[in-house]
């Protein structure tokens, strides 16, 4: 039976800019098979599947893939299917959103025309070597700033953070695919789910209104893809300037952009607060920008 679906671009100032996404309709006709081979004949980042046998008054469950696999949860697929949500399928236009993925309830809030997400508590994991890292991002370990660490940060899916010297360093980096895979493998996270990326950031940016650039790598099957806009990436790179204190404050709200080298230029918000208990506040916004709508024949 034909099944409509959206195509949006989230974490974009305007069309064509920030990261596609995917968003399906469906009534539980399609199992987890059939939304796999969906996402991989759309060969998004990432594709969503929102079950309107479950549609509420502010949320639905939601399930996330990308071509080879299914994700517990990842930023721009939420904020985009929070997007297609409030404007086709719950009534009122709800400011407050929850979406139930794979890590649990994600809430959703929309402010004027950006969506905002929170994410759940992160998780601190192993730590790294410049040397090690610097062999498969194909950069001088000099290039790697030995200020602070290079550690896994995770609030539902794996990132290893990695800040680096400059835009140029940035821009110019071409990671060694094989080399990377051969890391991950090495350190058993390139295994199932536990597939890590690694997102690279600098404090000098493009866009002089901009405080943060970055970039994101992640592995898929044998090859390694570069992502214009990661949610989920950019939450864990909150939690970990607000734990080292790289920006010298615990409150922050950011402008991040990422994307530019690909070039598919992204914005992404930040707010986020590291409180005196220890818990983390780690708000991720964007726009969100409709692109098609359709039948898909399935």
């Amino acid at each position: 039976m034909p099944h409509t679906f959206h195509i949006v671009d989230v974490f974009a100032e305007k069309k064509y800019q920030g990261n596609q996404l995917a968003v399906f309709e469906h009534t539980g006709d399609l199992n987890t098979e059939h939304m796999l081979a969906i996402a991989r004949e759309i060969n998004f980042a990432e594709t969503t599947f929102i079950d309107t046998r479950s549609l509420s008054e502010n949320g639905a469950n939601v399930r996330i893939f990308t071509p080879d696999q299914e994700l517990p949860f990842a930023g721009h697929p939420t904020l985009g299917t929070a997007y297609v949500l409030r404007k086709h399928l719950l009534a009122g236009k709800p400011r407050q959103l929850v979406l139930n993925l794979g890590v649990g309830p994600i809430p959703v809030t929309a402010e004027e025309d950006v969506l905002w997400m929170e994410q759940k508590q992160p998780t601190f994991g192993n730590r790294y070597e410049a040397a090690e890292v610097a062999g498969f991002l194909g950069i001088p370990p000099t290039d790697i700033l030995s200020d602070f660490a290079l550690e896994e940060v995770s609030t539902g899916i794996l990132f290893l953070i990695v800040p680096v010297r400059s835009r140029q360093v940035l821009h110019d980096m071409v990671p060694d695919t094989a080399a990377f895979l051969a890391f991950l493998q090495q350190h058993s996270r390139h295994l199932g789910a536990v597939r890590m990326g690694c997102l690279v950031f600098t404090t000098e940016t493009y866009e002089p209104q901009h405080d943060v650039s970055c970039r994101m790598f992640y592995p898929m099957n044998a090859s390694v893809i570069e992502d214009s806009a990661t949610g989920s990436a950019n939450g864990c790179l909150l939690a970990y300037l607000l734990k080292h204190r790289v920006l010298n404050n615990p409150t922050l709200r950011l402008r991040v952009e990422q994307g530019y080298a690909i070039p598919r230029p992204s914005l992404l918000y930040h707010h986020g607060e590291l409180r005196p208990n220890g818990d983390y506040l780690l708000r991720i916004g964007g726009k969100v920008q409709p692109v098609a709508r359709g039948q898909w024949d399935a």
